[in-house]
């Protein structure tokens, strides 16, 4: 089997030959990476040994005239004693909304006022009108022609619970979403509908493929956020119904999602998804592996269990010995697949990080077997 036949034999339950294992995001093609020296190693060794999940997209095929969100958007910067205040303004059919991010000197920006503040801003938000675009399969069919049987094309689609939620200042969300979770529920439902319609766009672009479809917004909803049962009201039946689509079409769906799964881990064999990810292991997750197992029963495939925090601190040997507890834990042929759980996001990366990653791929290449 090549690596991508093998990762996409665990994401369906089919047998494999040996256990799976894939890097996480980090991959010859990844523009942050291939452009850091620091990584030329690991992107040769991922490259040669490691089967690897990668995130891409899809191109819309937005005509030069069609009217698009952007367009509504008025954006006004300014700087003061080194730092930067942008105010945004959405201009909607029934009236303006506005945002604005602060970004102080040496500091990260913050989003200090959200678009959504009141129910009124809400009815504002709905006046938004709606123009479907048709999308192109690339760039993801050009990254599955250049990974060559090496790995999987991840492409994202959207949530209409996340969208939601991004507009509003997210403690402000969660206070409605337990006292009086109606207006919401009809922001919700107005990204809904056009969710679906960009999705059966973007499947129509994808017959014929082998890409795994994503999506991240369900995270939102997760405790300690938001309390499980409103994941089974504001999550699973609007997923269900996207998967089934997502399946309709022929391809395989993922659920991305960190921290505690416990709880919402019948929701995410409910709604039929095919992948979960990517399964930290306590004490930021709130399962062990076996115990995770054993819940799921082989209804879907699982995917990580290497906590990326540990390659950038832990000492020599902690990687093997990771691999080899999962060995004892996983058996050939149940629906799992290792990787860490994080993208590398550190730019150059460390020499603790670097050890630690070519560690934990060649231990996994000398348990599971050749890559």
């Amino acid at each position: 089997m090549t690596r991508k036949e093998r990762l996409f034999a665990a994401f369906r339950r089919q047998p494999v030959d040996r256990v799976p294992f894939a890097t996480y995001n980090l991959h010859p093609f990844s523009q942050a990476h291939r452009q850091d020296p620091s990584y030329a190693g690991l992107l040769e060794l991922v490259w040669e040994r490691a089967g690897m999940l990668c995130k891409t997209e899809l191109a819309p095929l937005r005509a030069p005239d069609a009217p698009d969100l952007a367009d509504r958007l008025e954006i006004r910067s300014e700087g003061s004693g080194g730092g930067r205040r942008t105010v945004s303004i959405l201009h909607t059919p029934a009236g303006d909304l506005r945002a604005v991010t602060e970004q102080p000197p040496g500091q990260p920006s913050m989003v200090t006022e959200h678009f959504l503040k009141t129910d009124a801003d809400i009815r504002t938000y709905m006046s938004l009108p709606f123009a479907p675009v048709p999308f192109a399969p690339e760039p993801a069919a050009r990254l599955d022609r250049d990974l060559a049987g090496r790995g999987v094309a991840y492409v994202g689609y959207g949530d209409p619970l996340y969208a939601a939620a991004s507009l509003f200042d997210f403690a402000d969300f969660a206070v409605r979403c337990v006292t009086d979770p109606r207006p919401v529920i009809r922001l919700i439902d107005f990204h809904f509908e056009r969710l679906q319609v960009t999705l059966q766009n973007m499947l129509e672009a994808c017959r014929g493929r082998d890409f795994l479809f994503y999506t991240a917004g369900p995270e939102l909803c997760t405790p300690p956020m938001l309390p499980p049962a409103l994941f089974a009201r504001l999550v699973t039946p609007y997923q269900r119904r996207l998967i089934r689509m997502i399946h309709d079409a022929g391809l395989l769906a993922s659920i991305h999602c960190h921290g505690r799964v416990r709880d919402i881990l019948p929701e995410v064999i409910a709604m039929e998804a095919d992948v979960l990810e990517p399964l930290e292991p306590p004490p930021q997750g709130d399962m062990a592996l076996p115990e995770l197992l054993q819940r799921v029963g082989g209804r879907l495939c699982l995917l990580g269990y290497i906590q990326d925090q540990e390659f950038h601190g832990a000492p020599p040997g902690t990687m093997r010995r990771r691999v080899e507890e999962i060995a004892r834990q996983v058996e050939r042929g149940v629906p799992f697949v290792m990787a860490p759980t994080c993208t590398p996001f550190a730019h150059p990366a460390s020499e603790s990080f670097r050890r630690n990653y070519t560690e934990w791929v060649e231990a996994a290449v000398e348990v599971f077997g050749g890559s």
